[in-house]
């Protein structure tokens, strides 16, 4: 596993990570092994999705901690990405980016890539849920 790794992050993950302050994603910010990456697109989907100011208020403050990559569109995806429009421009972004794993929820749309390798230009991308990676960094060095 690479020193440091570089995490684009859903917004189905921010939204759950703010949802509660105690939630156990918040484990992806204080791992001092993980960057978080996201996209503009994703930080406003998880903000949509806030109902109350507490939620909002945890929210930015992981965006805070979070480094923004540009966003993408979903027509720079191989075409073999047959995903909903909603969900091109998560996954262009982190391929873009150089992530080495995109973690979300949505088990529904990127099944079919899950714990994949994805070739990129600097590496690969693994789609992940969130709980493969905590269990993948809970394992020794």
């Amino acid at each position: 596993m690479p020193e440091i790794l570089r995490v684009f992050v859903d917004a189905n993950i921010l939204f759950s990570a703010a949802y509660q302050a105690d939630h156990e994603f918040l484990q992806f910010w204080a791992e001092p092994r993980v960057v978080c990456l996201t996209s503009f697109y994703a930080a406003d989907e998880a903000r949509r999705n806030c109902m109350s100011d507490a939620q909002r208020t945890r929210l930015e403050a992981l965006l805070e901690q979070t480094h923004f990559v540009s966003d993408a569109t979903g027509s720079t995806l191989p075409a073999q990405f047959r995903l909903p429009p909603k969900d091109q421009p998560i996954l262009a972004a982190a391929l873009q980016a150089g992530a080495d794993y995109l973690i979300t929820g949505d088990k529904k749309h990127f099944a079919e890539w899950m714990g994949k390798p994805i070739p990129t230009q600097v590496g690969a991308l693994t789609i992940l849920r969130p709980r493969q990676l905590l269990q993948l960094l809970a394992r020794p060095s």
